[in-house]
């Protein structure tokens, strides 16, 4: 049996210049029922360690919306580098919020919620969506990063964040090519 492969021409969508607007994986969330748990699982069954746990509230958040909504934001996680790319376990602290939900439609056993890609041109990219008249499901400040989780799910399969730019304090082997908080088009 043979395959054939096609390369789909490169093209702009309505609002964005030439060029991907993601240059780069940075990050998958995975939500877990337990974060402990899990952690303790990723290090024993496939050597994944280092993770750092912690809380993330309105201590380190600012500006939280969902669906453009203002809402209080608290969930647990736990982050480790895997080659070039933040593995982030993520157990929600309430049963109604975004992951809360997820981890209910998937039973209990969680699973990827989302990608976070970095890009030439934060800025540029969020033009691009409103062009498309879509909104950010979640947004806000986290830890001095400004985020956007992006309504991609039912055209893409999977829901991609973007970071305004890579969080200081997490050591990233090899990564560039990220935008900054000032980059404009």
């Amino acid at each position: 049996m043979t395959s054939q492969a096609r390369m789909l021409e490169p093209g702009s969508p309505p609002g964005r210049s030439s060029g991907p607007a993601f240059n780069e994986t940075m990050q998958i969330g995975i939500v877990v029922p337990d974060v402990e748990a899990a952690a303790q699982r990723y290090k024993e069954a496939y050597g994944i360690g280092g993770w750092q746990i912690m809380e993330v509230g309105s201590e380190n958040t600012e500006n939280v919306r969902l669906h453009g909504q203002p809402v209080e934001w608290k969930s647990k996680t736990a982050i480790a580098m895997v080659g070039r790319v933040t593995w982030e376990l993520i157990e929600p602290v309430d049963e109604n919020d975004l992951f809360g939900r997820f981890l209910a439609a998937r039973g209990g056993i969680g699973g990827v919620h989302h990608i976070a890609v970095g890009t030439p041109d934060f800025r540029r990219v969020m033009r691009a969506e409103a062009v498309r008249g879509k909104g950010s499901i979640l947004s806000g400040t986290f830890s001095g990063v400004e985020v956007h989780y992006l309504d991609t799910e039912r055209e893409l399969g999977v829901i991609l964040e973007v970071f305004s730019h890579f969080p200081e304090g997490i050591e990233r082997p090899g990564a560039s090519g990220m935008a900054t908080e000032g980059a404009t088009s």
